[in-house]
C-alpha cells in the first residue's frame, strides 16, 4: 500500500514538472532583444530573428473562443525561428512573451517563452535573458523535432 502511495505520489509529481511554465508579470524591465540571434537546439543550428518588441498579451485560462477573458498582461516579442527537422532547415514565425519564472532555489527570475507558430509545438523556455545572450530549453511535440537545450547569442552588428 505504501509503495502504491507513493509511485501515485512520484507521478504527480512528476507529471506536473512537465507541465506548461508558469509566468508571472516581469518584475522589472525586460531588456531589448531585437535583431539576429545564433546558436545551437540540442546541438543542431537555431537563428532566431526578432522583429518586433514591446507589445503585450494576456495570458489566462480563461478563454473565449481564442481571446484571453482575463488575466495578467505580458510584454511580448515577434520574429522567425529557423532551426533542423530531420536534418532540414525550417522557418517558423514564432510568439514570445516575458516573465518572472519560479527557478527554484533561487526564487524568481526573467523568462521568455517562444513558441513557433506551427502544428508541431515547437517551443522554447529560456530561463537565461540578458541583452547579449539566452539560454534554456526547447521541445516539440514530435519525438524526431528538436530537443533539449538552447543556447543563443546576438549577432555583434544590432
Amino acid at each position: 500500500m505504501r509503495r502504491a502511495a507513493l509511485a501515485l505520489a512520484l507521478a504527480v509529481v512528476l507529471g506536473g514538472c512537465a507541465a506548461e511554465p508558469v509566468l508571472i508579470p516581469p518584475a522589472g524591465d525586460v531588456p531589448d532583444l531585437r535583431g539576429t540571434w545564433t546558436g545551437t537546439w540540442g546541438g543542431a543550428p537555431l537563428t532566431l530573428v526578432v522583429t518586433e518588441q514591446g507589445g503585450t498579451t494576456r495570458d489566462s485560462s480563461v478563454r473565449l473562443g481564442p481571446w484571453p477573458v482575463s488575466g495578467a498582461e505580458f510584454p511580448t516579442l515577434g520574429g522567425v525561428l529557423t532551426y533542423q527537422v530531420l536534418g532540414r532547415p525550417v522557418s517558423a514565425n514564432a510568439r514570445g512573451r516575458f516573465g518572472d519564472l519560479n527557478t527554484w532555489p533561487s526564487g524568481y527570475g526573467l523568462a521568455l517563452v517562444i513558441d513557433a507558430l506551427t502544428p508541431d509545438g515547437e517551443h522554447l523556455v529560456l530561463t537565461e535573458v540578458t541583452a547579449d545572450r539566452l539560454s534554456g530549453v526547447g521541445t516539440s511535440i514530435p519525438r524526431w523535432g528538436p530537443q533539449g537545450p538552447v543556447e543563443l547569442r546576438i549577432n555583434p552588428a544590432r
